[in-house]
């Protein structure tokens, strides 16, 4: 064996002897220690070491999560995300174990514990709750073409749009290309519609082809169609050139309904985030009828946004579910798919989501 080989296999050893004595630290994971405290009543100490515990487990999440937290996000987002985090200690700990305990002259309980936290499933988390925030903060919309639009007139409408989505996502907004299947996630559909009427006339003998450009901007939500605010616009020109003409009209009815726009989407995103929604939600291969029921109180004591949650109805592993839900469908979905809730609770596949109905499947 030449000496090379002799080099490449001593690596070898060396890495493997690493990933051996070393595991916690390849895995996504710290072990901490930390302390809670807890005042007591005689009597009631044992309630008293529960409260420290807890107390102790935040600390030892919040030990883990600081220095991520600042580093990726704005002061203004740390306490609402950071708070997020803290209070799902659950899904993100285990191993725990107290390590020292004591009553003290002071009246308090005092628990130090070990515990190991999972840092990448709280860093994938913390992803999902920035999400979140920025899509509270930034409309989602996709913007389409109006089906009645004139052949015509498409060339223009499609670059009326590309303008139109520019000045958004300038503003802020999160601009989705539109597809049908992915609608629950544009949040709100902004519906462009372009005429022109051309009329001729005559001034001091000169045959003047005089053309009305007229555009016109609705919001509405993709699963019911409701219109929820509309802007629109009309600009004269003249000219034989009608494709150049609608061009020209067509950016200038956008500069003009610019402003009003914005301002109503604002304002309709504002009132849709955080209206209340019915939701029908299927969950299939559920083992039991008693775990349906147990799935149902999961919800409504443990995720955000849920004001009601009933079983309608169980059959061969399938459980139906009405839902009263503060927010878009693809918030509870995501909130779902977060880490510190599928090792608590379960983890799923997403089937299918078509408006408010909602269909996964329990892995």
């Amino acid at each position: 064996m030449n000496m090379k080989n002799k080099k490449i296999n001593v690596l070898f050893i060396f890495v493997v002897s690493v990933l051996f004595l070393f595991p916690t630290s390849l895995t996504a994971g710290v072990i901490v220690t930390a302390k809670g405290v807890s005042f007591f009543e005689p009597g009631r100490e044992v309630i008293a070491r529960e409260k420290a515990i807890d107390e102790a487990k935040r600390a030892a999440l919040e030990q883990a999560i600081g220095s991520a937290i600042e580093s990726s996000t704005t002061v203004e987002n740390f306490v609402v995300i950071k708070d997020q985090i803290l209070s799902r200690t659950a899904g993100y700990l285990k191993n725990i174990k107290v390590i020292e305990e004591k009553k003290t002259e002071m009246g308090t309980f005092e628990v130090k514990i070990e515990a190991d936290v999972e840092t990448l499933a709280m860093v994938e988390d913390l992803d999902r709750f920035k999400k979140v925030l920025s899509w509270q903060k930034n409309p989602r919309i996709s913007i389409v073409i109006d089906k009645d639009t004139d052949n015509n007139y498409l060339p223009a409408a499609k670059k009326s749009a590309s303008i139109l989505a520019d000045k958004f996502k300038q503003g802020g907004f999160t601009v989705f290309k539109y597809a049908k299947e992915q609608e629950s996630q544009m949040g709100l559909l902004v519906s462009l519609s372009l005429e022109l009427s051309s009329n001729r006339s005559s001034y001091q003998n000169i045959d003047l082809l005089v053309n009305e450009i007229s555009l016109s901007a609705n919001i509405y939500r993709p699963d019911d169609g409701e219109i929820l605010g509309t802007s629109s616009a009309v600009k004269s020109l003249p000219g034989e050139n009608k494709l150049k003409v609608l061009d020209e009209g067509a950016k200038y009815c956008i500069d003009s309904i610019w402003t009003d726009l914005r301002s109503k989407l604002v304002k309709v995103w504002e009132k849709e985030l955080y209206c209340e929604r019915d939701i029908s939600m299927i969950i299939k291969k559920i083992p039991s009828h008693e775990k349906a029921i147990e799935i149902s109180n999961i919800f409504k004591s443990d995720v955000s946004g849920i004001l009601d949650m009933n079983l309608a109805g169980f059959k061969n592993g399938s459980a139906e579910y009405n839902i009263k839900y503060k927010g878009w469908p693809e918030q509870l979905l995501n909130e779902m798919q977060m880490s510190y809730f599928k090792r608590k609770y379960f983890n799923s596949t997403i089937e299918k989501v078509e408006a408010n109905k909602i269909i996964i499947k329990m892995n």
